[in-house]
């Protein structure tokens, strides 16, 4: 914070003032009245800052995802705040979907509407301003995608060493972890297979200096969890949990909730672990509006 107190060499004899502000954050040791940006590259999401400081260069988030829940939503959302409105590039890796796919599932969200809407030029003149715009804006954002079908950890490794050196890269994203390979027939179970690819794209992330945000759509939990509500990061797959510089999962409660009011409907727990503070969990709310598959903070 930069100082609001003059020097009392710069004041006249007898006057020693110093702003409220000063005195506010000093009495309550805080930073109020100043504007704080995060350290690393924002994900748009006002509380995932503050808990993060934003994604940080040479860590690997993983957010593991049950199927049903949102994954490909949550990650065009994050793609659209970091890419769209802060103008960061971001490298994405799809083998689940082409990056045509990929591509009509942003349009959709950004603008409302759907592909064929869109397609047919079946706009009111009140809506074609306000629509091009957004569409002129997604046109223009820093989003690669390579959507290789099956790729494989050196694959990856030599991409991404390329891209970085082609374009400032401030986010990888890798969609998901279930569908990378070894590239190397080995008799080694499936877990320790993936634990392995982990612990190397952290090596990649820490070599690069760049941070990686890593899906996985794990198809259960370990640890003997089967409850359908939100289980506990520690039922998470021991692979993710040890490799992982955060850990985090995406749960909707409106998945298994029968009586559905409008609150309810739209609220999500993000659960956010930190390596170094492994027994401590963090549920961040965050809201999600079916109609247009979208992730936004919670009001």
């Amino acid at each position: 914070m930069e100082p609001n107190t003059l020097e009392i060499t710069e004041q006249p004899e007898g006057l020693r003032f110093t702003s409220i502000r000063d005195l506010v954050n000093r009495t309550l040791n805080q930073n109020f009245g100043t504007k704080t940006t995060p350290e690393g590259v924002s994900t748009g999401f006002k509380e995932l800052d503050r808990t993060l400081g934003g994604f940080q260069k040479g860590q690997v988030y993983t957010i593991a995802v049950k199927p049903g829940m949102g994954k490909t939503a949550f990650l065009l959302s994050l793609a659209n705040n970091m890419a769209i409105k802060e103008n960061y590039t971001v490298a994405i890796f799809s083998s689940e979907r082409s990056n045509i796919k990929m591509t009509n599932r942003l349009i959709e969200s950004e603008t409302g509407m759907s592909l064929d809407k869109l397609q047919s030029g079946a706009l009111k003149d009140s809506e074609k301003d306000h629509i091009f715009s957004l569409l002129n804006r997604i046109a223009k954002a820093k989003i690669y995608i390579d959507d290789t079908p099956a790729l494989s950890l050196e694959d990856f490794s030599e991409k991404i060493r390329k891209f970085r050196g082609l374009y400032h890269v401030d986010l990888v994203i890798i969609d998901y972890l279930e569908l990378l390979t070894t590239g190397i027939p080995e008799p080694e179970e499936r877990p320790e297979q993936l634990g392995r690819i982990v612990e190397n794209i952290r090596s990649i992330a820490r070599e690069l200096d760049l941070p990686v945000l890593l899906f996985s759509q794990s198809a259960g939990y370990t640890n003997g969890y089967s409850a359908p509500g939100r289980p506990p990061l520690n039922a998470l797959p021991g692979f993710l949990q040890d490799h992982s510089d955060v850990l985090m999962l995406l749960h909707r409660n409106d998945v298994y909730t029968i009586n559905k009011t409008d609150r309810s409907r739209h609220a999500v727990e993000l659960v956010v672990g930190k390596k170094d503070a492994a027994d401590t969990e963090l549920v961040i709310p965050l809201s999600f509006i079916e109609s247009i598959a979208k992730f936004t903070d919670f009001s």
